[in-house]
C-alpha cells in the first residue's frame, strides 16, 4: 500500500518502498547501529546475488495516511541500548515525516543482536 495526498498542487502518492529506503538511510546514519537486518525473504534472495535492497531492515504499515515502522537492526558491542533506541526513533520519525509530510504514529526498534 502507499502513503496518498492531495493539496492544491495536485495528488501525491509514495510508494511504502520509498518510505522504507528513507527510513533505512536514516536508521544506518544512527551512532551505534551495526547494520539494518533483513526480515523478508526477498532481501534474504537479494543478498545472496550480492544486490544491495534499498529499505532493507525496515517494514512499513500505512493506515489512515498514518505510517507505522519497524526498525530491525544490530547494535555495536558496549553501547547503552535504551540510548541508541531513542536516538533511532527521533530520528527515523523526523526524516520520515519531513520526506513524506504526514505523521508517523509509532516507530519500533527491534534488537536482534550485537555486534563486536
Amino acid at each position: 500500500m502507499a502513503l496518498a495526498t492531495s493539496n492544491i498542487y495536485g495528488r501525491i502518492t509514495i510508494s511504502d518502498d520509498a518510505v522504507a529506503m528513507v527510513a533505512a538511510y536514516a536508521a544506518s546514519e544512527c551512532y551505534g547501529v551495526a547494520e539494518l537486518i533483513s526480515n523478508r525473504f526477498s532481501d534474504i534472495i537479494a543478498d545472496l546475488f550480492h544486490r544491495s535492497k534499498y529499505g532493507k531492515g525496515v517494514r512499513v504499515t500505512t493506515s489512515d495516511n498514518r505510517v507505522f515502522l519497524s526498525v530491525y537492526v544490530t547494535l555495536n558491542r558496549d553501547i547503552n541500548a535504551d540510548a541508541v533506541k531513542e536516538s533511532l526513533k527521533r530520528a527515523v520519525t523526523y526524516q520520515v515525516e519531513s520526506f513524506t509530510g504526514m505523521r508517523v504514529k509509532s516507530v519500533d526498534v527491534n534488537i536482534v543482536g550485537y555486534k563486536v
